[in-house]
């Protein structure tokens, strides 16, 4: 009997505390998006007060630099840090679900995402030292009782039991995954409670035909190659920028000074690309091929600048955003075909390429902006990708794999 009240109330714990984390990290996507709209970047033609703002965010994030280290705290130094020690340091954790939120507000052409992830690992750690501590130390504390046995529950800095360092631990068990599960729905909740419009906007309708298959792989090809491109595009300015721009200030100065000018002139950039997907779904429909290619590529550099200079965030939306806008200027040259599905296509295919990742950038476009008839396409369309990704072209991920390593890791963390 005990090992199942036991169970049962380690599980209720975890389910409560991942609701608790749902909301906080709904009520800072809430914030961000809150922050943005009353900050207004980019919504008038306003060069001193951008300039100021900017001025003020800049500053912020030097001396967030010099205190706390880079927030949100990048995945890839999380992952280290755990597998290192078996934990990693989530003492700034609910700090990073609030200066993040003001950075965004500068106009950096990225997004929440970035902090959701991080914030979510760092939140998930925790938990599971809790519920580590509270499965190994059961019966110790029941013996203890009273004020022990709270403190236990309730203190967040304390009954923690870091994993085994350099040990392959299961991380996704089937508890694991409920707790995620709640959490996710906690944070959809806050949201949609919250007055946060949806964020499913469909580029079109899709109707079925046959010649459009004919056509599946080689848009998805020409995808492939122009991400490829685009990829090592990125690759280069993101040397440049760690070669010539080696002090923080330099790099700050530099993101500042694109952000600014993006808002002056072509707001439409700024932000994450998910915030104007709106625009993609409507007028940019009907925008000529040289604006649509061109504001994707100035969107894709000024993505790049911000990565490299200090105005971090998520790159998942405003890389879709560049390929779907490209998308939309090829279904320009292919009016025999339905544009919804050129769009499609080439989107999950330059941006998995770009992003390095397939499977985000297809379930993200067939989730949120493609129509659901079109699931079929956008699952087969990441299915090859990934099989390309590891079976076929293995030595090409190697190789990229080694340059990246070499290239990406921005100047401003040295």
């Amino acid at each position: 009997m005990q090992p199942i009240i036991k169970h049962s109330v380690i599980t209720t714990y975890g389910v409560l505390c991942s609701l608790i984390v749902g909301f906080l990290l709904g009520r800072f996507y809430l914030l961000q998006g809150q922050l943005i709209e009353w900050i207004g970047i980019g919504t008038a033609f306003r060069p001193v007060f951008n300039a100021v703002w900017l001025l003020a965010v800049g500053t912020l994030i030097y001396l967030v630099h010099h205190t706390t280290g880079q927030l949100p705290k990048p995945l890839p130094k999380i992952k280290a840090e755990f597998k290192q020690t078996g934990t990693a340091s989530y003492r700034y954790v609910l700090l990073q679900m609030v200066i993040p939120a003001i950075i965004l507000t500068s106009g950096t052409s990225l997004g929440p995402e970035a902090t959701l992830v991080s914030s979510t690992a760092l939140y998930g750690i925790w938990l599971m030292e809790k519920c580590r501590y509270l499965n190994a130390n059961w019966s110790q504390l029941w013996h203890r009782g009273g004020w022990t046995v709270l403190g236990a529950f309730l203190l967040p800095h304390r009954y923690r039991q870091t994993a085994t360092p350099h040990t392959k631990e299961r991380i996704w068990t089937p508890q694991t995954i409920g707790f995620f599960v709640v959490g996710v729905i906690s944070f959809y909740l806050t949201c949609k409670l919250g007055g946060e419009p949806s964020v499913i906007v469909y580029l079109g309708q899709f109707n079925w035909h046959p010649m459009e298959l004919a056509w599946l792989l080689p848009l998805m090809l020409l995808g492939y190659l122009i991400g490829q491109l685009e990829l090592r595009l990125t690759q280069g300015l993101t040397a440049l920028i760690n070669k010539w721009f080696t002090h923080k200030v330099a790099c700050l100065a530099l993101g500042g000074i694109a952000i600014y000018l993006a808002s002056l002139w072509l707001p439409a950039i700024n932000f994450s690309g998910m915030a104007n997907f709106h625009l993609l779904a409507t007028s940019w429909q009907q925008q000529s091929i040289g604006f649509l290619v061109g504001s994707a590529l100035l969107k894709l550099i000024l993505l790049v600048i911000c990565l490299n200079t200090g105005w971090i965030g998520g790159d998942i939306f405003p890389v879709l955003f560049c390929a779907t806008a490209q998308g939309i200027a090829i279904s320009q040259l292919l009016p025999h075909l339905n544009m919804v599905f050129v769009v499609g296509v080439i989107a999950i295919s330059m941006g998995g390429t770009i992003l390095e990742s397939p499977l985000v950038a297809g379930g993200v476009m067939g989730i949120m902006f493609l129509p659901p008839n079109m699931l079929i396409v956008s699952t087969l369309v990441t299915a090859i990708l990934v099989v390309a990704e590891r079976v076929a072209f293995p030595r090409m991920a190697l190789l990229g794999d080694q340059l990246r390593q070499q290239l990406l890791p921005s100047n401003y963390e040295n």
